[in-house]
């Protein structure tokens, strides 16, 4: 039965990855007059949608009102917050301090190298785009200009095994190394790879006549956790310590640990019986992992051993829920305010999941509030989060957090997650105490890595709508404050520019928003004014 199961899988991906390549040489045919890059291929009947469906307002422009928060501490060994991994800081927030698109006669380009998407996108100090594409085997480090999205170098980073589909995990569902980076101070990419190694490549100037370059490699292939074959660990995340003279790091199978920069000398433990399905979250007091059971502050003593300071159990539920990887919490860990503020997950409890607000400095739960309908609660994405400040920005004692519901019976490539996106506020009472609220609930749906603007109190999603011939994918702006839809402008039709679970990031120039697709990039930028 195993056997038969493994075979209809393998023969399964194996159909949808001829179509995919199909597909893209259709494209290639259609679009090869155009120029490079290389854009994604609308569907025939793009065409035949109406200009009045193209954009669809739901209020004028100019009623943006931006957010006052608490500005998130700057990570002395990571490239600028204005967006250094897939999100965004070092606290993972899920924010930026650049306005994303308004709306305004919003110009669309793409980019495609056949079937593939874009994990985690960087800026480095020119404000161009580096990012880690994928199409389920083959990983590649590119370097892109912001506006053209025109490839200005690229580099080979480790495939996975040929066998990997022998493994059990789809393609599309596969967190493991090269899907996530970070891009640190001197506009070097940290990679974590399929070889279990963590790779320093330099980014480079074409200009110049240079390449990316292999600074260093660090070898942790000792360290992960043995399986029984064909399964197989992974280093997936990668970040440094706040001093910068170790790296963390964490692998799907439940291993964590240090590596010291200069030296590469390891130290790792594993959390027994435990697994790890997003990135975690580091400050100037250690590193914050969540696990599929509970979440944890770890520090580093002076030989570079971990010590833990809490740890804190949650609801990790009866089961995996519908459209979820993995049992228990869904979110990346979500640092709000500085070293004594918040730390904003979810759990995976029935009949709905719960968001849990939690002290930095001792993991004491603060407060947590049910999300969304009975039976149809889940969430697979990372919370946004931020602390409100006054006009000077200090602190208000009250944090907003963020939260889409991926709960959903999804067959690749069509994902058909429940609708809602709340946002919820905790508030410090005068005495202390914390309660928490839902401010709103939107019935737009997600199924990807939203974001916010804080100047101009968007928050972003990228999804569907509920056409079916063609698919039409949408750019959706939510207003902060209401939670009302501002706007939704079509990015494009078809298969080509559906995101699976992919991300949005916004660009530091503002007005620019760029959407992982499966086949490749898209991106989204106001007309000038």
């Amino acid at each position: 039965m195993r056997k038969t199961l493994l075979l209809a899988l393998v023969t399964l991906v194996l159909l949808i990855l001829a179509f995919a390549a199909w597909f893209a040489a259709s494209c290639r045919a259609e679009r090869a007059s155009i120029g490079q890059p290389q854009a994604i291929c609308s569907s025939p009947l793009y065409r035949r949608i109406p200009a009045e469906e193209r954009l669809l307002r739901g209020r004028a422009l100019g009623a943006e009102k931006p957010i006052a928060h608490v500005k998130i501490p700057q990570h002395p060994f990571m490239a600028s917050n204005a967006g250094n991994n897939m999100h965004n800081d070092a606290s993972m927030s899920d924010t930026y301090e650049a306005s994303g698109p308004l709306g305004r006669a919003l110009q669309v380009r793409s980019r495609t190298q056949g079937f593939g998407g874009y994990g985690t996108l960087a800026y480095d100090r020119r404000g161009r785009l580096v990012g880690v594409t994928s199409n389920g085997r083959r990983f590649q480090l590119e370097l892109m200009d912001p506006y053209t999205l025109e490839e200005l170098a690229s580099y080979d980073l480790p495939p996975r095994p040929p066998g990997f589909l022998l493994q059990g995990t789809l393609p599309w569902e596969y967190i493991g190394a090269g899907v996530y980076f970070y891009l640190d101070h001197l506009d070097r990419a940290v990679v974590p790879t399929t070889h279990n190694t963590i790779q320093v490549v330099q980014v480079p100037d074409p200009e110049a006549g240079e390449g990316f370059c292999l600074v260093r490699e660090y070898n942790l292939a000792d360290y992960v956790v043995p399986l029984s074959w064909p399964k197989q660990d992974s280093v997936a995340w990668v970040l440094p310590d706040w001093g910068g003279e170790y790296f963390w790091f964490a692998t799907t199978a439940g291993a964590i640990g240090s590596v010291q920069v200069d030296t590469g000398l390891v130290h790792a433990q594993r959390l027994e019986g435990e697994v790890i399905e997003n990135s975690f979250a580091v400050g100037p007091e250690g590193a914050f992992i969540l696990s599929d059971q509970a979440l944890y502050l770890f520090h580093l003593d002076a030989q570079g051993s971990l010590q833990t300071d809490w740890s804190l159990a949650y609801d990790r539920g009866p089961h995996k829920k519908p459209g979820h990887i993995t049992r228990g919490s869904g979110t990346s860990v979500t640092l709000l305010g500085g070293p004594e503020g918040i730390v904003a997950v979810t759990d995976n409890a029935e009949p709905r999941i719960r968001l849990l607000f939690v002290s930095r400095s001792d993991g004491k739960l603060l407060c947590s509030l049910p999300l969304f309908q009975d039976g149809r609660s889940g969430t697979d994405i990372t919370v946004i989060g931020l602390e409100q400040a006054d006009p000077q920005g200090r602190s208000t004692g009250r944090y907003s957090a963020i939260v889409e519901n991926n709960w959903g019976h999804h067959f690749f490539p069509v994902a058909r997650p429940a609708p809602g996106i709340a946002r919820v506020d905790l508030r410090r009472q005068p005495d202390g105490s914390y309660e928490c609220s839902q401010v709103w609930v939107s019935a737009e749906r997600n199924l990807g890595v939203f974001k916010l603007s804080l100047s101009n109190g968007l928050v972003y999603l990228y999804f569907r709508d509920d056409s079916l011939f063609p698919s039409r994918w949408y750019l959706t702006a939510l207003d902060f404050w209401s939670g009302e839809t501002v706007y939704k402008a079509l990015a494009g039709a078809g298969v080509g520019y559906n995101n699976w679970a992919g991300a949005l990031f916004l660009h530091p120039d503002g007005g620019i928003a760029y959407s992982t697709t499966l086949f490749g990039l898209v991106t989204l930028r106001d007309a000038p004014p």
